[in-house]
């Protein structure tokens, strides 16, 4: 072992405990907050106060998604050479943080303001919000694959998302109560203030990780460059080729993704207050999940928890396409959450933990930033179901989502067991 990494192995174990347990709070944080902006009941029902448009229901829902995953190519190109990813990290943290902030604020005092001005202001600063989680997600991800070891990562992000997803099926509780008692857009501005809160304390949180030395990293190249090295990286590796795939087929679901809970409110009659309870039950299969999720990935593979992830997304638009052609119980068709939050949680963690597995060190940014900006136009599908139910039915879009998971299925089978690469 040469001096640079007995150094850094040794920096790693000294502020293991500290960066562990800030890491873990960033993502408790974040996740207890997630429930306040959920994208499945509250975004929706908040978009669709607004404008009647499926479309702009769908495109809020992914907004957030898409920020992260778009600009993260172009910023592991500028960042790849960089061995100090914390920097960035923090300067995203201050336009993360105001941005929110803001957008609580207008939601808050907009009574008088007219829907489209609010809602114009909502993509505006929300993409704002968004774009900044974009481009500090490559240092991210780069600085939890230097601080936490291979063997620690299922438990450290199960951990984050346990404890997180306790904290937001609680908050769904909360979440009923609020739209019960207050009117638009009261409502909705002391939930996003409250999430503002939570944000920003994630941010700090994780602000305050030590970031161990690294070894050689790159020569600075330019942004076309480093491009081309990601495609050459997708020929020539073929487990991360096929994590490509799989990450896109399993990704899918969000395209019914927001239109669970408007199907349920337009069809099936479910008051909107639900939306809350909906809410808990997806927080309660995130929730429960993890602890079989973060299992399977520090001592199976996160192939299976890919799969199993793949097999979840599956059930969703089943349990819908049901409802349609029979008569089924409110409970059962609120399970169709339990599964959502399932999957997300299952494919974050095994995608995530898959890659920090297969990516040599010097070059994890571009692996990182290649396959999230691959990634990224499928977040647009959310505004593409929109579009697909205006045109055809419900029914046509989620036989179209069961026909991808079952893709999805198949596709993680395919999946190479990963080698350490740490």
């Amino acid at each position: 072992m040469s001096t640079t990494s007995l150094n850094r192995h040794q920096f790693v174990e000294k502020h293991f405990k500290r960066n562990f347990f800030l890491g873990v709070a960033n993502g408790v944080l974040f996740n207890f907050a997630w429930a306040f902006t959920n994208g499945s009941t509250v975004l929706p029902l908040f978009i669709s106060k607004l404008t009647s448009s499926n479309i702009l229901v769908g495109l809020a829902s992914t907004l957030e998604a898409l920020g992260w995953f778009l600009p993260q190519m172009a910023v592991a190109a500028v960042t790849l050479h960089q061995k100090d990813q914390m920097p960035l990290y923090v300067k995203m943290a201050f336009l993360r943080g105001g941005s929110f902030l803001l957008l609580a604020m207008v939601v808050f005092f907009s009574k008088a303001v007219n829907p489209f001005c609010l809602l114009i202001g909502f993509f505006f600063l929300f993409s704002i919000y968004a774009l900044g989680g974009g481009l500090a997600g490559v240092a991210f991800t780069d600085v939890v694959g230097k601080t936490i070891p291979q063997g620690k990562r299922g438990s450290f992000f199960g951990m984050r998302m346990f404890f997180g997803g306790g904290l937001a099926a609680l908050a769904g509780i909360l979440i009923e109560r609020i739209l019960r008692t207050h009117n638009f857009p009261k409502n909705f501005g002391i939930m996003f203030t409250v999430a503002a809160a939570l944000i920003i304390l994630a941010l700090l949180s994780f602000s305050l990780v030590k970031e161990p030395p690294v070894g050689k990293r790159p020569e600075r190249g330019r942004f076309r460059e480093n491009l081309r090295l990601g495609f050459e990286t997708v020929k020539r590796d073929r487990n991360f080729r096929m994590l490509i795939w799989t990450r896109v087929a399993i990704g899918a679901y969000v395209l019914g993704f927001p239109f669970y809970i408007i199907f349920a409110k337009e069809y099936l009659l479910i008051p909107t207050s639900i939306a809350g309870i909906f809410l808990s039950v997806q927080m309660a299969g995130y929730l429960s999940s993890n602890i079989l999720w973060g299992y399977l990935s520090n001592n199976k593979s996160n192939k299976l928890v890919l799969l199993l992830s793949a097999i979840c997304s599956t059930i969703c638009p089943l349990l819908l396409i049901l409802s349609i052609l029979a008569e089924i119980p409110v409970w059962l068709y609120g399970s169709i959450f339990f599964f959502l939050g399932a999957t997300i949680a299952g494919l974050d963690m095994g995608y995530t933990n898959y890659l920090l597995e297969i990516a040599p060190e010097d070059r994890r940014p571009i692996y990182v930033g290649f396959l999230n900006t691959i990634v990224g136009p499928t977040i647009f599908l959310s505004a593409v179901g929109g579009l697909i139910i205006q045109l055809t039915s419900f029914a046509f879009l989620y036989s179209l989502v069961l026909l991808i998971s079952i893709v999805s299925i198949f596709l993680s089978l395919s999946l190479g067991e990963s080698l350490t690469a740490d």
